[in-house]
């Protein structure tokens, strides 16, 4: 990505663009009041007038590379594949209802090129197996850190369904499609945090920590070759992704343009009896004044409204993820920092209503350096989760 583009899809949540005459993007409504309460703007472009929408340059793209679907190809001929949690090193979630460690033939229980920090699984997408396959699929996301930071974000989609003491897996990465008039169509690594997602029909959605949301369209991805660098090699006449089979392009963004707030995570509530919605949380350290905020979404799984005046606060310190059930009940989790120079083990919060006192006693115990949350209402309600920490990651389900 060209320090420009780069720039300028960085600035978005500062105003919305607009292309003057002269072929430069300049802020629209520059001396205008800005926008109150918490408001998205849905954005499918950024840059110069002479590139296409991110949709326009993904159906380029199609032209040029192999269409994949999730189950008969992603998932298909995965070859990673997790194994038991032989130790919790002291912080084993209470009810614990199911877990798995990533396959230790790879670097991913171990590396510190990658975090993974995003959770979310089938259920939030369909209410339970996708559709067309009838595969559960639990999904994580993971951002590339350090001299591995170029790299940007990734989307692994376990499937969970046949075996899911050991199931297999694989990583896509996240990239931005590109497309100028008259050039090949192009991608490029898509460089956040990636620090929760949430899946909602064909939608993936992903906080973009101080910018919005990202957001995917499942049904559109495409294999590409080996090779360890990204978008297309005009020596080599081929596209690779740092050594990915598959990629996964960004359709669109839903831009902060209102009240500043932190995108740190984003969940789905999809409670029988309610409309769907996302929940964006923040991340505060030591603060305990984070704020949760929802937006409803509508029968495409698109945000409905993107005014909305719905928020609370979380009233807990290091909140890493944010889920609600339904309009009475949130449940959090959060790091308790370290003791002694040693981390100590996560705590799950609940708060019934929303926004009133929580007391001081968590729900239950998490893991080690627990991360997102997705709930589930299979087995009478149950909360996924991960750990981040390297040597002590895994990926497990809690009953509440």
């Amino acid at each position: 990505m060209d320090t420009t583009r780069r720039a300028l899809l960085k600035g978005m949540a500062a105003a919305p663009l607009l292309a003057t005459a002269g072929g430069l993007l300049t802020p629209a409504g520059a001396h205008a009041a800005p926008e109150t309460g918490f408001v998205l703007k849905r954005v499918d472009r950024v840059g110069p007038p002479l590139l296409s929408s991110w949709p326009d340059a993904i159906d380029s793209l199609s032209g040029r590379l192999r269409d994949v679907e999730l189950a008969r190809h992603v998932l298909a001929g995965a070859r990673s594949r997790g194994v038991r949690v032989t130790d919790w090193h002291g912080a084993r979630p209470s009810n614990l209802d199911y877990s798995f460690a990533w396959d230790p033939a790879t670097q991913d229980g171990r590396t510190a090129a990658w975090y993974p920090q995003g959770m979310t699984t089938s259920y939030d997408a369909y209410g339970g197996r996708l559709p067309a396959s009838d595969e559960k699929v639990a999904a994580v996301s993971w951002y590339a850190k350090g001299n591995q930071a170029h790299k940007g974000a990734r989307i692994t989609f376990v499937d969970v369904t046949d075996d899911p003491r050991r199931p297999k897996y694989r990583h896509v990465l996240l990239v931005e499609p590109v497309k100028a008039q008259g050039r090949r169509a192009d991608f490029e690594p898509v460089k956040f945090h990636a620090g929760g997602i949430a899946w909602y029909g064909k939608w993936l959605y992903v906080a973009n920590t101080r910018y919005g949301l990202s957001v995917f369209d499942t049904t559109r991805m495409f294999q590409v070759s080996a090779g360890d660098w990204c978008g297309y090699n005009s020596a080599r006449r081929t596209y690779a992704a740092f050594n990915h089979r598959y990629v996964l392009p960004m359709h669109h963004i839903y831009e902060n343009v209102g009240d500043r707030l932190t995108f740190s995570q984003v969940a789905l509530d999809r409670s029988p009896g309610f409309v769907p919605s996302l929940v964006v949380s923040e991340y505060r350290g030591a603060d305990p004044n984070g704020r949760a905020v929802r937006w409803n979404l509508d029968g495409a799984g698109e945000i409905a409204d993107v005014r909305t005046k719905l928020h609370w606060t979380l009233q807990r310190a290091r909140v890493q993820g944010a889920v609600t059930v339904g309009n009475t009940t949130a449940y959090y989790s959060a790091n308790r920092g370290e003791e002694g120079g040693a981390r100590r083990q996560g705590d799950l919060w609940r708060q019934s209503p929303l926004g009133h006192p929580m007391g001081d006693t968590p729900a239950a115990r998490l893991s080690l350096g627990p991360e997102d949350l997705s709930y589930d209402v299979h087995s009478g309600g149950s909360l996924w989760s991960l750990g981040e920490h390297v040597r002590r990651r895994s990926v497990y389900r809690v009953t509440v």
